[in-house]
């Protein structure tokens, strides 16, 4: 999980007291509002449970700060909670997993009621559930496969996915996976009301395609999926090939279709939006900067010229030994420098590549994607490291854990792995505002206008579990 913490937020409670929330945004996409002191209760039981690591250092408590120290604050909370989603027995443990799904429910005050929501598939057809809405991803993902009645052994091989057409660029769509850590209620409807929810599969390997074809439920979805990613591109084939295709498509012949899409360059390919990179044997341009169109695919990263498409890249993602991503603030000038203005925002994401034995080099590419390029990197190598331990896909769902929540108003209820998702309340109904707290104004502080929040060091690099040397057979 990539975590981190832009802005906070000013809010009165009913006494009229204000108090400052941080706005924790995870893979990019915002995701909750926690206060100083309930990220303090969530260390100090983390630390409790988990006494034989080092945690990393929470900042310290501080009373009556000024500007300049709340944003100090939201550094340091950042940095904390940064170093939580990099460590992988924290990032999973259920204590961590039940304190974000808890405190997404309390920051979009919805109460525990049965609602509806569709599921789509990849031809459009839409699955009518009736949930809670605060299930999480897996028990709404088990329900919408149960409806289908695909087998529950293969419900591990799916995922549910937020979509959105409406705001393609380059007639990609955007999405994003739904964890198990938030409810896809809460997900669709605060944070990308225009996005739909889709079931896909959620493995790279394609190996993994045939323990779908010998279900009828599962080779469906799977055919249904392969149709859509190449009428979109990602998967590219010639008008031979499409003809072919469609023949196949026209008879209903869908292992036949499913095996000639295999064979295809590009076959599981996940597009990521363009970038900026010095060019490395991506045509003779001379180490200058060049515009690439980055896509995923299982165990590679790959970086096609956006003006010669046959300049192609590729990057295995065993030979990248880790990668950081640096994010950079500079002041838009158009707006005559003021400062009331919200900063540009670049993104770098920097890999140290193997490329030859005892040959390391960092490849740098900046990216609005950065983040995402990121999650599908570790997607890619958790992957391979089950696949290393004979381990094949895992169900979407992690371990709950008691939690004692301590909610905003400084209140506390003890949420165990019985209860679930019922929270908070199970009174009926959900708001867009708080009862016990009103938001007053949001706080982008000055100082980030001018600040870069870089990984430099080593130690701030996600460490790649499945980076492995080349021997010198290889060379």
């Amino acid at each position: 999980m990539h975590f981190s913490i832009p802005d906070l937020q000013q809010f009165r409670d009913d006494n009229g007291l204000t108090y400052t929330g941080f706005n924790i945004h995870i893979d990019g996409f915002y995701h909750c509002t926690a206060r100083f002191k309930q990220m303090l209760s969530l260390h100090e039981q983390l630390q409790s449970q988990y006494s034989y690591f080092k945690l990393p250092q929470f900042p310290p408590k501080k009373f009556f700060l000024t500007s300049s120290q709340l944003e100090e604050r939201r550094i340091l909370l950042e940095k904390y909670i940064q170093l939580i989603g990099q460590n992988p027995v924290l990032a999973n443990s259920g204590i961590l997993m039940t304190f974000l799904l808890t405190a997404q429910q309390e920051s979009h005050n919805v109460k525990v009621h049965v609602v509806d929501i569709e599921i789509s598939l990849m031809n459009g057809y839409r699955i009518p559930l009736s949930v809670s809405s605060t299930d999480t991803s897996s028990t709404v993902l088990d329900i919408a496969c149960n409806y289908v009645n695909l087998p529950k052994d293969l419900t591990k091989y799916f995922s549910l996915f937020l979509f959105n057409w409406s705001c393609a660029k380059d007639g990609q769509p955007s999405f994003k996976k739904l964890e198990d850590f938030e409810s896809p209620y809460i997900s669709q409807k605060y944070v990308r009301p225009e996005d739909k929810i889709v079931l896909r599969k959620s493995y790279w390997d394609p190996c993994y395609d045939m323990d779908l074809v010998q279900d009828r439920v599962s080779i469906d979805l799977l055919y249904l999926q392969i149709i859509e990613d190449i009428d979109l591109g990602w998967i590219t084939a010639d008008s031979e090939t499409k003809v072919i295709l469609s023949s196949h498509e026209s008879k209903k012949q869908k292992r036949e279709y499913i095996e000639l899409a295999r064979s295809l360059r590009h076959y599981g390919r996940i597009p990521a939006g363009e970038g900026l990179t010095e060019a490395l044997n991506i045509g003779d341009m001379g180490g200058a900067l060049i515009n690439v169109r980055v896509s995923l695919a299982c165990k590679e990263l790959s970086l096609t010229s956006v003006t010669h498409p046959s300049h192609e890249q590729r990057y295995k993602v065993t030979r990248m030994r880790c990668w950081r991503i640096t994010t950079l603030h500079s002041l838009d000038h158009s707006h005559n420098g003021s400062l009331l203005e919200e900063p540009t925002k670049n993104f770098e994401l920097s890999f140290e590549y193997l490329i030859s034995k005892d040959n390391l080099i960092w490849v740098t590419l900046k990216t609005e994607n950065a983040i995402f390029i990121s999650v599908c990197l570790q997607s890619i190598v958790d992957e391979l490291m089950r696949q290393k331990n004979g381990e094949g896909p895992i169900s979407p769902r992690c371990k709950r854990a008691s939690l004692t929540y301590l909610r905003r108003d400084g209140s506390s209820q003890l949420i165990t792995p019985s209860s679930s998702s019922d929270t908070l309340s199970s009174i009926n109904g959900d708001s867009c505002t708080s009862g016990s707290s009103r938001e007053i104004f949001s706080v982008q502080k000055l100082t980030e206008k001018f600040a870069s929040v870089a990984f430099k060091t080593g130690k701030d690099c996600v460490e790649n579990n499945a980076f492995e040397a080349i021997g010198d057979e290889e060379l």
